[in-house]
């Protein structure tokens, strides 16, 4: 997680962090950043990296968690039967919010690259007599993102064939 200290710098300067994070990581997998790249497009010292994050691998789950929490801003907060369409309707949405904020090129790069180098958490037990369908829908949800962020030509095909599962 970022350390201490980043939270003390000038929102000024954590935009400009976040912002060479951003180009970093959308252009280069993990396993290929470089800190130096990171500095100098930041105009940071490459000890005030290492005072602000961790590593490479902090650095990168911060901004990815920045990321996913603002795309994930207008997304219903838990599918249920009465808002499958709603939610159907939210994952085009999302999708648009990735390319509109010019977060596509992370995304992607985390499906194709990241994802299993930060590893990925078992999806969480949902309980009551709804939780084994609520889960369900989640999970389906969220690999139609993954399939429509690694595939965009086929959102459709895939918005239809999730609707259908659902249904």
């Amino acid at each position: 997680m970022v350390l201490a200290t980043f939270n003390h710098i000038t929102t000024e300067k954590q935009a400009r962090v976040r912002d060479a994070l951003l180009t970093e990581f959308s252009r280069h997998s993990l396993a290929e950043a470089q800190v130096a790249r990171i500095v100098t497009d930041a105009g940071i010292a490459r000890g005030a990296f290492y005072k602000y994050f961790s590593d490479l691998q902090d650095a990168y789950e911060y901004v990815f968690g920045y990321v996913m929490q603002q795309i994930h801003e207008s997304m219903p907060e838990t599918p249920n039967r009465s808002n499958q369409d709603a939610y159907v309707a939210a994952i085009r949405h999302f999708v648009s919010r990735v390319d509109q904020q010019g977060f596509r090129r992370i995304v992607e790069m985390h499906y194709r690259h990241n994802e299993g180098i930060v590893g990925s958490q078992a999806t969480q037990l949902v309980g009551g007599d709804d939780g084994p369908k609520k889960w369900a829908m989640t999970v389906l949800y969220h690999q139609t993102v993954r399939d429509v962020i690694l595939d965009p030509d086929t959102i459709d095909a895939r918005l239809a064939q999730l609707k259908g599962a659902l249904g």
